[in-house]
């Protein structure tokens, strides 16, 4: 926009997350840890990456389940074959993953709860995302998240503060950093809280409305005084 258009006048903000009505609720804790993704079955989503990291940490969670939250109406048709046929093939691996298509997003907080309170997280392994809705509502949920570096998360994500990075494709690193998240109970702590604080000051809705005003505003003094001037 800057190379392409120098001379209008631009303006970039955060979208808004409705945290008041959006966010954690207790429910019985699972006697199992869950790990959670959500996104389209499509090659920038990185399944792929998903299923790897979930075989990695059954091995070494042998109670772990996996749930896959995604749109099977808008997923492509070759990734889904794929996806069936890595599952053909590990008997394992598909008895421990459970596919939830069409969740309504007002009962996505209660499976974010749900899976933060097992003691598992939700891992994010776009190629490239925008905003990464389901990362920013995973932390109002107290769900902690790990994530490739993917673009849009840098907003939400920084490493071992508010949440956990891994660099794209190398499992080694990511199964490392999902043992960490898992097992040390004072870090994991930390980011559910200043994830969640994060949030709540820098996405809210009141925020949003009023970096829209001063936007009006501004813009409606560039009006006046280029009138005033002609």
């Amino acid at each position: 926009m800057n190379a392409n258009y120098p001379k209008i006048i631009q303006y970039s903000f955060d979208d808004p997350l409705d945290w008041e009505h959006f966010g954690y609720s207790e429910y019985p804790p699972r006697p199992f840890p869950i790990i959670g993704w959500v996104g389209r079955i499509q090659r920038n989503k990185n399944w792929h990456d998903f299923l790897l990291l979930g075989q990695a940490l059954i091995g070494i969670f042998p109670g772990l389940y996996l749930w896959l939250f995604e749109d099977d109406t808008m997923s492509d048709p070759t990734e889904i074959e794929k996806l069936n046929q890595l599952l053909a093939t590990n008997p394992l691996l598909h008895a421990r993953l459970i596919r939830y298509s069409n969740i309504p997003h007002e009962l996505m907080a209660d499976y974010l709860s749900i899976i933060g309170d097992s003691g598992g997280f939700l891992l994010s392994t776009s190629v490239q995302e925008g905003f990464g809705y389901a990362v920013a509502e995973a932390m109002l949920c107290r769900c902690p998240v790990l994530s490739t570096d993917s673009g849009g998360v840098r907003r939400f994500i920084n490493h071992n503060k508010t949440g956990k990075f891994y660099a794209h494709g190398n499992i080694v690193e990511a199964t490392l950093e999902a043992i960490s998240l898992m097992t040390d109970t004072k870090l994991r702590n930390k980011l559910i809280v200043h994830a969640e604080a994060h949030i709540k000051g820098r996405f809210s809705t009141d925020v949003y409305a009023n970096r829209f005003i001063n936007m009006i505003n501004h813009l409606d003094y560039g009006r006046r005084r280029n009138r005033n001037t002609k």
